[in-house]
């Protein structure tokens, strides 16, 4: 299994973050299926084929952690290119 990490600092007040999370991680059920659980201050998303991630909200900074099953594996740069696009949208730097 391959694993994707990416870190994002931010200066958000903590419930403005977790709506930020809330409407990327609705995206990711929109646009690839699978569905996602809040778990404190966690999102855990999964998708059947081999896509798991876990988005953590921090108090100054955001991370994600995505396991690729070896299906997937191979897509490994055009995810991180999306989640980078996805995070600038929703979570721009400061």
């Amino acid at each position: 299994m391959k694993a994707l990490r990416v870190r994002r600092s931010h200066d958000l007040a903590h419930e403005e973050l977790r709506g930020r999370v809330e409407l990327l991680a609705v995206q990711l059920v929109e646009r690839y299926g699978g569905d996602y659980r809040w778990q404190g201050d966690r999102v855990r998303y999964r998708r059947l084929g081999g896509v798991d991630a876990e988005i953590h909200c921090g108090n100054d900074e955001l991370w994600i952690e995505i396991t690729l099953g070896p299906l997937a594996g191979f897509l490994r740069g055009t995810i991180e290119r999306e989640l980078n696009a996805a995070l600038d949208r929703y979570l721009p730097s400061f």
